[in-house]
């Protein structure tokens, strides 16, 4: 009998938790409509895997790879959007929660990276794994560079936007910059749905800091 009543209990619990997560999942999807209608943006409810044309290094991590929450401007290729992977299993998994930003920009590119210098990249810089250094050692000190093409870096990296990476205006490492053929990713840690058009506009912002010569160099 005390069995029948645990067992009961337990599947009662069960069931009272499963209802909350769909209540939960409920609210968030009408918060994410409401934001979005709020700001002229339309909006992608949906669970999706990343868009095989994007090709970025942050789609290649681990599995469990979701696009949530995507939202755009009507006629524009520019989108913001929640994103989520997976390293790991088991008691070892590590879910990552993440919001990007991607947009279109007026040049055609090899893949480049812009990150927050950590304690792992100047190992690497130490015993001989170099990165691309720029003309300017507090850049060097807090962003670590990759690319397959040192010029692309060192055009896109010019005066301009090296002030503007290191000014507060560019998260100061927080946000992490992807470059390969016409678009530009930027992402960082999670924000709420209700900063979602703020980071797209946002984005779009930083695009304006590219140096033009970019489009003559490398056209689309």
């Amino acid at each position: 009998m005390v069995f029948v009543f645990i067992a009961a209990a337990v599947v009662a619990i069960a069931i009272a938790i499963v209802h909350a997560v769909r209540r939960h999942q409920r609210a968030e999807v009408a918060r994410a409509r409401t934001v979005a209608g709020r700001h002229g943006l339309h909006v992608d409810v949906s669970k999706q895997q990343p868009p095989a044309h994007f090709d970025f290094d942050l789609f290649d991590r681990g599995h469990s790879k979701q696009v949530r929450y995507q939202m755009w401007r009507d006629g524009e290729p520019d989108s913001v959007f929640q994103y989520r992977y997976t390293t790991g299993s088991g008691d070892s998994s590590r879910t990552y929660r993440l919001t990007g930003a991607q947009v279109v920009v007026p040049f055609r590119g090899p893949h480049l990276s812009i990150a927050n210098e950590t304690w792992w990249t100047r190992v690497k810089r130490v015993v001989g794994m170099r990165d691309i250094e720029i003309e300017s050692p507090a850049f060097n000190e807090r962003y670590h560079v990759r690319s397959d093409d040192e010029r692309f870096a060192v055009t896109l990296l010019d005066h301009e936007m090296i002030a503007f990476m290191l000014s507060p205006s560019s998260g100061m490492g927080t946000v992490t910059f992807e470059f390969n053929g016409d678009r530009m990713l930027c992402y960082g840690d999670q924000v709420e749905l209700e900063h979602l058009p703020a980071m797209l506009d946002w984005t779009q912002a930083a695009r304006g800091q590219l140096p033009e010569v970019l489009g003559e160099w490398y056209p689309r």
